[in-house]
C-alpha cells in the first residue's frame, strides 16, 4: 500500500506545470467489486455452496460445546481413567473443529481470489471505458488521494459499467 501511494505521488510530482487541464479522477476499486451485480450474485452463490459445511461446522461446535459442559458437570464424579477418556475425546473433537474451520475458511478464500480473478479484468475494462467516455487523463486509488472533489470520483459510474458487462 504504501509502494502504490508513493508511486502515485512520484507519479503526480512527475506531472509538468504545464500540463495543468490534466483531469485525474479517483476510484475505489474494491468497492467497485464488492457492489458490482457479479460480486452480490457471488455472494449468494457462495452463501448456497458453503452453507452445508457452515451448518456442519456448527453442529460440531454445539456438539463440542455440550461434551465440555458435561465433562464439567460430570468430572468431580469420574474416575481418573474415565475423566482422561472423556479429556482426550473432548480434545479430539476440538482439533477436529478446528480442522474444518481452517479448510472451510482455506477453501472460502480460494473461491473468492477465484471469483476476483474473474473480476478484475473486467473492473479494469469499466475503469478504462468511463475514463475514456468523461476524458480524464488519469485515474487514481481513491486510498492514494489525501483530497479530491467529489465530481472527480468516478466509483458510481464504474459499478453501473461493471453491471452492464456480461
Amino acid at each position: 500500500m504504501k509502494l502504490f501511494r508513493l508511486a502515485a505521488w512520484a507519479l503526480c510530482l512527475l506531472v509538468p506545470l504545464a500540463q495543468a487541464d490534466m483531469r485525474i479522477a479517483v476510484v475505489d476499486k474494491e468497492l467497485a467489486v464488492v457492489q458490482s451485480d457479479g460480486a452480490k450474485r457471488y455472494e449468494k452463490e457462495a452463501e448456497a455452496k458453503f452453507a452445508p459445511r457452515i451448518k456442519n461446522l456448527n453442529a460440531l461446535k454445539a456438539e463440542f460445546d455440550g461434551m465440555e459442559k458435561k465433562l464439567q458437570k460430570d468430572g468431580p464424579t469420574l474416575s481418573p481413567a474415565q475423566l482422561e477418556s472423556r479429556k482426550l475425546e473432548l480434545r479430539r473433537k476440538y482439533e477436529d473443529l478446528q480442522m474444518q474451520s481452517q479448510q472451510l475458511r482455506q477453501d472460502k478464500q480460494e473461491s473468492d481470489q477465484k471469483e476476483l480473478g474473474l473480476l478484475a479484468p473486467k473492473l479494469d475494462k469499466a475503469i478504462k471505458q468511463v475514463a475514456e467516455a468523461q476524458k480524464f487523463d488519469m485515474v487514481l486509488e481513491r486510498r492514494a488521494a489525501h483530497y479530491y472533489k467529489p465530481e472527480f470520483d468516478i466509483t458510481r459510474k464504474v459499478i453501473e459499467s461493471l453491471n452492464k458487462m456480461k
